[in-house]
Parts: structure tokens; C-alpha cells; sequence
């Protein structure tokens, strides 16, 4: 019975945390009035395409593709093993 009590302890606890979390994360982004408009040539580099995210990160992004690969096809010769 105390194991339970305390276990109901800390869940309310962690609920309450949480809500109060939630709770000041709204009205903290209900104060802010000023809107940053965001175009698709600004993240992309506009009209120089040398510069933004399609240049700059493109040996990282093909770097993480590899490592997913990897992953999915150790995760599928793990899964045919163990079947």
C-alpha cells in the first residue's frame, strides 16, 4: 500500500509540473504580438542558390541518409534472426 501511495505521489506531481509547464509556455506566446514573415527563398538562399540550407547542409543530409540505411537494414537482419 505505501509503494502505490507513493507511486500516485509522483504522478501527480509530474502531472502538475507539466500542466503548470503548459500552461506558462501559452501565455508566454499569447503576449507576443510581432509576427517574422518567413519566404521559401529565404531558407532556401533565394535567388543566389550558393548560399541556405540546400548548399550548406547537403554532406550532412546525405551523411544521415546513409546512417538511416544502416539502421533499417540492421533493424531488419536483427528482426529475421530472431524470427
Amino acid at each position: 500500500m505505501p509503494n502505490k501511495l507513493a507511486n500516485l505521489l509522483i504522478a501527480l506531481l509530474l502531472f502538475a509540473v507539466l500542466f503548470l509547464a503548459i500552461d506558462n509556455s501559452y501565455t508566454e506566446l499569447a503576449v507576443k504580438n510581432e509576427v517574422i514573415p518567413v519566404s521559401i527563398g529565404g531558407i532556401a538562399g533565394g535567388s543566389d542558390i550558393r548560399y541556405g540550407i540546400f548548399s550548406d547542409f547537403v554532406f550532412p543530409f546525405e551523411l544521415l541518409s546513409l546512417l538511416l540505411l544502416a539502421a533499417l537494414i540492421g533493424a531488419l537482419y536483427i528482426a529475421k534472426k530472431e524470427a
